[in-house]
């Protein structure tokens, strides 16, 4: 679903575009969810209609033990995608994806 914008988002940035499925598998993981090639599939299709500068974002539910809501939204001619998380993770889930926001906007993955 196209939303508005991450309003509810806990942590959020960009990160480089290769690393947005890596990026979404490693959120999915830490809620407890099984991302799989269906899930990347729905937000690959959905990311060309998104756009952070009209404030058009997807928003894909990752219904694991630890309830989140990934929101991505593309920034066109650029190499990046802007990210969100929402929900209410215990703080050692919050500290991880912290953490993989970090390193999926340094780094390219190989």
């Amino acid at each position: 679903m196209t939303t508005s914008g991450p309003d509810s988002a806990f942590g959020g940035g960009w990160i480089i575009d290769t690393n947005l499925r890596p990026f979404c598998e490693s959120v999915a993981a830490f809620a407890g969810y099984d991302f799989d090639d269906s899930d990347w599939q729905a937000v690959e299709t959905a990311l060309p209609e998104t756009d952070v500068e009209r404030s058009a974002w997807y928003d894909y539910p990752l219904s694991g033990g630890v309830p989140l809501t990934l929101f991505v939204a593309a920034d066109p001619g650029s190499s990046v995608v802007f990210v969100g998380i929402g929900g209410a993770p215990d703080d050692a889930t919050k500290a991880k994806i912290e953490a993989a926001l970090q390193i999926f906007a340094w780094w390219a993955l190989a």
